[in-house]
């Protein structure tokens, strides 16, 4: 019901902004229903119902916040406010949609960029733009709103899906899951190929059986666990922090011995006690609570990769055998849910020379492609809210290409949008359309393409044989072979990828199947007569780029290009490793397309080039290296070299384990919803860049010292087996695995020493450059140094905001003396 005019005539009084813009609002077809006000008389808000129309446009019924901030500069803080009052407010407000006005004239751009990855559609727009708008001016906001929400790309969302309007299909499997985890019935295994989407399964479940409120829920991201420590102890001490973080009812249990006691893993002096403290805590809990325990382990194979160490199998057995003897201990109150990409974990009866734990343990459950109507539903859904509209020929051509994978059929609705993208009112794709889109994708997404496969590829090769048959039309023989092999040609059909070989076999999705006919008829092609057949050319083509030029010199494990986008003008560098694994960059890729800052670089994208190499692209950053500046003429100042210490411990900080940030996430939330659960497993565990040195970072003119060249790991099943390709680096006392931030620091610590020097490790040892180092610097500055190379040393840095803080310090006192 709109708001009684005498109130709104009342809140507004005799400012003319909140008078502008309640008439602009009215004037386009939203009704006032309640007014906001916050602590700040500068920032409020209205909630708005939408016309009818625009209910039809923009596919949403519920009020729309309208929130105003009258400054001449939007900061990316009224976003963050603006999600909050939508939060608080619960079903009241739209989660899908929302307006900020401000006195910026670049409001409507800076909200875009800003708001980019927000699964809100937050339209900007200034007050400048409001006045122009009828009853002031003779423009319609209604149909600026609409131009507003028809430039956002739904279909392209940043990573898996966390929300519950961008989640489409498996509704009946998701209830049928819930029932059994949260009755205790039995344990379950959820597998497909990557971007099919067992995350966004595997997230709405868990939030699911969090609102069925019988299950304290506990996830736990076993691949950025295993970047750091692969071993049982590690891993039983993850899934504990994530058990005790599940609930305020958990955390209050008191006697804990390992849960929630040790903010870093290192901070355990006896990591030999972690089994026998993880099954007393366990018990404990059980034993007070009576609620179930519902633990979620997701990319299960990144602790029993395909040929997997000796210690990596005992340690898989260790970790099982103690979780499923507490299953016997107090049947019906532990589920586990394991989620990854092969199923051969649980199928195989012996891991190694010891029997399996888990052998035929788990259901399992194949995640497929979406159903026709789901995937019908999920284009036409997000079509709808973004102006895009398809009939019946043009979805049946959809589904025939993608076969209903759910990351394809996003990238295809993705590509038709950005076919139309300065539309002002509904267009329509047409069947034609999609078959040219498609052909488009074949060449732009070939990345997601090789992604989609690269796991058989890599690590499972007769299922990839399989695969090929298919794809080359060699049903017979495929045919013969599912005779033979039944068990590999049923993870195939599981999958979703081919139909029943004793019926008709063959791919299911046109887009998968044309794609490896290409790359299958490429691989047969004469190889280059060069030494360096695995070189790319200036004109080559390389997904959706085009080759320029080598960058520097070939490194030990790859060659970097710079390359420019298909019919753009933006330029990437292309880093091509050599022999890699493209299944296991890309896993490592994920984590690190979530970091954010201004000083570390930006992943773009994966794939594979001809060869079969693994490509990463990565934003293109102008500007020398910091190993320009390891010289005695060219070393930077001490007030400089603090700056880029602040700058680099800063990015740093974005990366490694932060136990203030998980207190504090704690204290405010009593039940872990399953965005907050991420932020406290991402706070916990953090990113190892594993390779800082001077030569890996760049310094921009504009964003100062970058972080680029994270050290991945190239070898499928040892992910934290890589040794940094450099001499020197490696702090003394290093255990190759144990990857912790405290490496990190020791790198950075040794790169700043000889930046201080002006001289390179190597030429001179370590003890070399201190004592030039502390002949340069103040007593405060060489301690900071000092102490980041004091690698697991009583003073030597355990958490890198400490560092931070000191940098920050020791600058100030720099910059005030000088």
């Amino acid at each position: 019901m709109p708001i009684k005019s005498s109130i709104l005539e009342t809140f507004i009084g005799g400012n003319r902004v909140k008078k502008d813009i309640a008439a602009a609002l009215a004037a386009g077809g939203l009704s006032i229903e309640y007014v906001h006000t916050t602590n700040n008389p500068k920032v409020w808000g209205y909630f708005t119902k939408l016309s009818d129309q625009l209910q039809a446009t923009l596919g949403e019924t519920r009020e729309v916040l309208v929130l105003v901030a009258e400054y001449d500069l939007l900061h990316a803080s009224e976003i963050d406010n603006a999600t909050r009052i939508i939060q608080a407010k619960g079903a009241r407000l739209s989660r899908s949609v929302s307006i900020i006005i401000t006195d910026d004239r670049r409001t409507g751009d800076k909200v875009r960029e800003i708001s980019d990855e927000s699964g809100t559609l937050f339209v900007g727009f200034s007050l400048d733009r409001i006045r122009k708008c009828k009853p002031h001016g003779d423009q319609d906001f209604r149909a600026l709103l609409q131009a507003q929400s028809y430039a956002r790309d739904l279909y392209d969302l940043p990573g898996a899906v966390t929300k519950t309007q961008d989640f489409f299909g498996r509704r009946r499997l998701l209830e049928r899951l819930r029932q059994e985890i949260t009755s205790g019935t039995g344990h379950q295994g959820i597998f497909g190929l990557r971007k099919i989407g067992k995350t966004s399964l595997v997230n709405r479940l868990a939030q699911l059986v969090r609102e069925d409120g019988r299950c304290f829920v506990a996830q736990i991201d076993l691949q950025r666990a295993a970047a750091i420590r692969p071993d049982s102890n590690y891993i039983l001490w993850s899934i504990g922090q994530a058990i005790y973080d599940s609930h305020r009812h958990v955390r209050d249990v008191r006697g804990y011995r390992l849960f929630g006691q040790y903010g870093l893993f290192s901070d355990i002096s006896h990591t030999d006690t972690v089994c026998e403290l993880f099954d007393h805590d366990l018990n404990l809990l059980i034993s007070q609570r009576r609620r179930k325990v519902a633990v979620f382990l997701d990319e299960i194979e990144r602790i029993l990769p395909p040929g997997a160490t000796s210690a990596v199998q005992k340690s898989f057995v260790k970790v099982w055998r103690i979780l499923r003897g507490l299953d016997q201990q107090f049947p019906g109150r532990l589920s586990f849910i394991i989620s990854g990409t092969n199923p051969k974990c649980v199928e195989d009866s012996k891991v190694g020379e010891d029997d399996n734990p888990v052998y035929n343990y788990f259901t399992r459950e194949y995640l497929k492609p979406l159903r026709r109507e789901e995937a019908y539903d999920l284009l036409t859904t997000i079509g709808g809210r973004i102006g895009l509209q398809w009939d019946t020929p043009s979805l049946a051509a959809s589904y025939a290409q993608t076969g209903g994978h759910p990351a394809l059929l996003r990238a295809l609705g993705s590509a038709a949008h950005n076919k139309n993208m300065n539309r002002h009112q509904a267009t329509r794709v047409l069947e034609q359309d999609v078959r040219l889109l498609a052909q488009d994708l074949l060449i732009e997404r070939s990345s997601l393409l090789a992604q989609l496969v690269s796991t058989l590829k890599d690590e499972y090769r007769d299922e990839y044989y399989l695969l090929t048959l298919l794809a080359e039309g060699k049903v017979h023989e495929f045919a013969e072979w599912a005779r033979i092999v039944p068990g590999d040609v049923a993870h195939l059909v599981g999958y979703g990828i081919c139909r029943d070989p004793h019926t008709t076999p063959s791919l299911c999705i046109d887009l998968l199947q044309t794609y490896l006919q290409r790359q299958l008829g490429s691989a047969n092609r004469p190889a280059r007569p060069s030494q360096y057949s695995n070189r790319l050319d200036p004109g080559d083509k390389v997904g959706d780029y085009t080759v320029l030029h080598s960058v520097g010199s070939p490194g030990g494990f790859a060659t970097v290009y710079k390359a420019q986008e298909e019919g753009t003008e933006k330029f990437v560098a292309l880093k091509v490793v050599r022999n890699g694994k493209l299944s296991t960059v890309q896993r490592e890729l994920d984590i690190l397309q979530t970091l954010n800052h201004p000083n570390i670089v930006r992943i773009i994208d994966a794939g594979s080039v001809q060869t079969g190499d693994p490509y990463i692209a990565m934003e293109y950053i102008e500007g020398p290296t910091l190993r320009n500046f390891c010289e005695a003429s060219t070393r930077p100042s001490e007030h400089m070299l603090l700056k880029w210490s602040v700058a680099l411990l800063e990015a740093l900080e974005r990366m490694h384990p932060r136990p203030a940030a998980v207190d504090d996430l704690r204290k405010r939330h009593d039940e872990l919803d399953g965005d907050v659960a991420q932020a406290i497993f991402e706070a916990q565990h953090g990113v190892v860049h594993r390779d800082i040195k001077p030569a890996n970072i760049i310094l921009s003119t504009n964003r100062g010292p970058i972080l680029i060249d994270f050290n991945l790991s190239v070898r499928a099943g040892a992910p934290v087996e890589t040794v940094s390709a450099t001499p020197h680096y490696l702090p003394p006392g290093f255990i190759i695995g144990n990857w912790t931030h405290e490496v990190d620091l020791y790198q950075l610590g040794v790169t700043l020493l000889q930046l201080a020097a002006g001289a390179e490790i190597g030429k001179a040892t370590i003890a070399d450059l201190k004592l030039t180092a502390a002949q340069l610097l103040s007593g405060r500055t060489f301690g900071l140094v000092d102490r980041l190379l004091a690698f697991q040393k009583p003073n030597g840095y355990r958490l890198t905001g400490d560092a931070l803080r000191d940098a920050r310090t020791a600058l100030n006192l720099v910059s005030r003396n000088s």
